[in-house]
């Protein structure tokens, strides 16, 4: 991205490592499929740099996180939420229909007990 004076991109630059290691890419893969240099990559986790928004997105995307917490605009209870939607859509990804309906209903149980006891 041109020009960010004044900008501090630390908090990206570790949200970017982070996301990067959670999903086991080296800096390396996250160079290729972005069509980058591997130092392009290092400049944005050594916060030096920060990436362009069509990289963040692509970053976003590949790592499973969402751009807002790339940047860390995302609180942690938001990225907690985050962690158990995409946990919950890998779980899900192959299942029949008629277990998901079944999956959605005990949750609707979960809740309803929930709110009951308090």
């Amino acid at each position: 991205m041109p020009d960010d004076r004044g900008y501090k991109w630390k908090e990206g630059a570790a949200r970017i490592r982070e996301a990067r290691a959670r999903v086991g890419l080296t800096q390396r893969e996250v160079s290729e499929f972005l069509g980058v240099s591997a130092h392009t990559v290092w400049c944005w986790e050594a916060g030096k740099t920060k990436p362009s928004n069509e990289h963040l997105v692509e970053l976003a995307s590949r790592c499973e996180v969402s751009t807002d917490w790339l940047l860390g605009r995302e609180s942690v209870e938001e990225e907690v939420l985050e962690e158990a939607e995409v946990s919950f859509r890998n779980a899900v990804a192959n299942l029949p229909r008629e277990d998901i309906e079944e999956i959605k209903n005990f949750i609707d149980f979960v809740r309803e007990q929930r709110r009951r006891k308090g």
